[in-house]
């Protein structure tokens, strides 16, 4: 380049920094920078094609097979993504830690601590429509439930089709694609109602229903605060171990800002507004845009999390994923934020405050799911097990010829139906409803004392895994040793060093040994214990673990492996045949690959 050329370059560079300066527009900014370095033509296609919009970019920019699409007006739609949860039946849920495990302001600590709550979800794999079928986990005829979060947050171009039924979709512009922000939790609950209607006018089978129902049908709502977090950090895809991270896991080399706009570290502001929805990386189940770009509202009352609990009244809403705004502690799925439904200026509304719905259904529909629901009640309070204890156990009493059940609930039965007066049987029947709760208690502690052990024989095969690893090095160790003892030997050098320290080799593989036949004899012992047991409650205690170690690190493989065994361990002594520690180790060494 010459010097010429190079001096008008440059002065051409200081007259576009003097114009910044001047208060010139963005895009003029943009235009003066392009120039610099792309010819004019090029310059202009290239914030010509800043400036255009397609009509997939304000609802689907980013589509792939696990989508799930129930149409809007106008030929859009409204793309979700379908969440399992685990559960051991309708009435269990999967056991969550939910909350930020770490906050770095102190004063924060009643919103920002960890708290254990429960998920579940109202439809069955035989209550989904046929377009949710190919997004279903490979079992989804088994413990699962599931209900549907919108991948992208609402946009403005979606709000208008519904609210407004005038939306001109021949003319977009950039600001089509971006959330819809400045409404009020009111406000968008008034869109996922309208937006249910419909659907139900115009679109009914898109919605799930229940199996034989002909009344009940799925609807369109914000999420709760347990829906929302669950789906942001990944969802049935991700590890949700929250205790050992805060954000969901990230593809190798990427980093925060490959996954949300918000206010980077180091910087004064924040970006410079709100940026098309899918604009970043999804997270592990396909969702974008839950951390940063637009905050989002929950449909629970915010509580206090305090000693591991929600707690306190029931206040304002909950906003959850932060903002443009927000600053990388504030993007966390765990971060928790309250918000005044109304000021004394009138209903809440602010620029970086959007939503994303989540279609769900009633949890006592009709069909088939009444006899569902009361058989597991029945087989939960123990009252399925009494009534056949009572058919099976009848036995004369010694006066009146009275039938005497071999149960406290079942004999409880037996008095209701015999009872003198009708004061009488109302106090028994109140009694009996005391005990069936104490029951569905007591069988709720047993599973969590079952996965507790369950969890402890997991740990044990990973301290027989270190305890193979130790012995291998200690192994070459000794080889070395004996190597290095028989040099010396034949150059009739001194040996006692290296005697010794075969002497301590040999000592510590000794003690090695004695500890792993140790721990398999616990584990051993552990798991006939467990054979033992209700085996659908160990089943349902399993589902949980594996839950909890589906995480893809180096950590939750080992211990999904771990767990994995135990389930094989399980089912071979539940078929009363042997299980020795030749074949334990034999299970660890072709695991040990991972």
């Amino acid at each position: 380049m010459s010097d010429a050329l190079r001096t008008g370059k440059h002065l051409k560079y200081m007259h576009s920094m003097s114009a910044i300066g001047s208060g010139i527009s963005l895009a003029a900014i943009l235009l003066i920078l392009l120039t610099l370095v792309l010819p004019a033509p090029e310059a202009q296609a290239a914030l010509k094609r800043k400036e255009e919009v397609s009509l997939a970019d304000t609802w689907n920019p980013k589509p792939d097979g696990a989508d799930v699409v129930l149409p809007m007006p106008g030929g859009i739609g409204m793309v979700f993504r379908v969440v399992a949860v685990h559960a051991n039946g309708f009435l269990w849920s999967q056991n969550l830690d939910m909350g930020i495990a770490d906050s770095n302001d102190p004063s924060r600590s009643y919103y920002d601590s960890s708290y254990r709550t429960t998920l579940s979800a109202p439809f069955s794999a035989l209550d989904v429509p046929a377009s949710w079928k190919k997004s279903l986990p490979a079992n989804a005829d088994g413990n699962f439930y599931y209900y549907l979060i919108a991948k992208y947050e609402v946009t403005r171009l979606q709000w208008r089709v519904i609210m407004e039924g005038n939306a001109d979709l021949s003319k977009l512009t950039p600001d089509d694609a971006k959330p819809m922000t400045d409404i009020s939790w009111y406000e968008a609950m008034t869109f996922t109602q309208r937006y249910t209607d419909w659907l139900l006018q115009n679109h009914p089978d898109a919605l799930p229903s229940f199996k034989n129902d002909t009344r009940n049908t799925g609807f369109v709502r914000l999420p709760t605060e347990a829906e929302w977090e669950y789906a942001a950090r990944g969802g049935q895809k991700d590890s949700i171990n929250y205790r050992q991270q805060d954000f969901f896991s990230m593809a190798e080399g990427t980093t925060y800002g490959d996954y949300a706009v918000f206010r980077m570290e180091g910087t004064s502001h924040g970006a410079e507004g709100l940026e098309a929805i899918g604009s970043r990386l999804p997270n592990p189940l396909g969702v974008h845009d839950t951390a940063g770009n637009a905050a989002e509202m929950t449909l629970d009352a915010f509580r206090f999390s305090i000693g591991g609990q929600l707690q306190g009244s029931a206040g304002g809403f909950v906003r959850k994923g932060g903002s443009y705004l927000s600053g990388k502690d504030e993007i966390m799925p765990g971060r928790r934020e309250e918000m005044a439904p109304f000021l004394k200026t009138g209903a809440l509304r602010t620029r970086d405050l959007g939503f994303r719905p989540v279609v769900s259904g009633v949890n006592t529909p009709g069909g088939t799911r009444p006899d569902v629901l009361r058989q597991e009640y029945a087989s939960l309070s123990g009252r399925l097990a009494s009534q056949q204890s009572t058919a099976a156990t009848k036995r004369p009493a010694s006066k009146g010829n009275v039938a005497a059940a071999s149960t406290p609930l079942a004999e409880l039965n037996r008095l209701i139906e015999s009872a003198p007066r009708e004061d009488i049987r109302k106090n028994l029947v109140s009694l009996r409803g005391q005990l069936e709760q104490s029951n569905i208690l007591q069988s709720k502690n047993r599973v969590a004392m079952i996965r507790s052990q369950l969890q402890n024989c997991a740990m044990y095969l990973e301290s027989v895994r270190n305890y193979l690893y130790r012995k291998t090095n200690l192994r070459k160790q000794a080889y070395e040793v004996k190597t290095e003892l028989a040099r010396m030997k034949e150059k009739n050098i001194p040996a006692d060093m290296m005697e010794r320290a075969d002497k301590i080799v040999k000592t510590a593989l000794a003690n090695i040994e004695t500890a792993m036949k140790t721990t398999l004899s616990y584990y051993r012992n552990d798991m006939q214990d467990i054979a033992e047991l209700d085996q659908k409650d160990v089943q349902g205690a399993l589902q949980e673990l594996q839950q909890l170690y589906a995480g893809k690190d180096f950590y939750n493989r080992r211990m999904a492996a771990n767990l994995n065994m135990v389930k094989r361990h399980n089912a071979t002594l539940a078929r009363n045949q042997k299980l020795n520690d030749k074949k334990i180790l034999e299970d660890i060494n072709a695991s040990q690959k991972l």
